[in-house]
């Protein structure tokens, strides 16, 4: 099933931010058509990298001018169930990425990442993007 949207992992804005022409343009095209989403993990993992304040507003403004998708119990206790499944299989992903796969999975999106141990993830649409 073709995907509702796209879900931008923190690497992936990272490369943004520092203007990396391909990732700058795949996610201004996405932004542009209204496709783009973010939720709190992925706002909370870009703003305790920064260093400034210019780069906190900048981060601000970018992922809260998209569409944002609030983290609900039911969200937690599924992500929660995923990790116990992808653990069942000895998989062990980080909480973030497994609140991110489950958000995504429950909204029809892709998950836009660098990260490989989103191809772990069953039934997670994973898009890597190329440099």
């Amino acid at each position: 099933m073709k995907s509702s949207g796209s879900l931008v992992d923190t690497s992936v804005w990272v490369d943004f931010f520092r203007g990396v022409p391909s990732i700058k343009a795949l996610l201004d095209k996405l932004i542009s058509e209204d496709l783009i989403f973010t939720a709190g993990p992925i706002l909370f993992e870009l703003l305790q990298g920064i260093k400034s304040p210019e780069e906190k507003d900048q981060v601000k403004e970018a992922l809260l001018s998209v569409n944002y998708l609030d983290l609900t119990p039911a969200d937690w206790e599924g992500a929660a169930l995923l990790s116990g499944e992808l653990r069942g299989k000895g998989i062990t992903l980080p909480m973030t990425d497994l609140l991110i796969a489950h958000i995504a999975k429950m909204n029809n999106l892709e998950v836009v990442s660098f990260d490989l141990h989103f191809d772990q993830v069953p039934g997670l649409q994973h898009h890597k993007p190329s440099f």
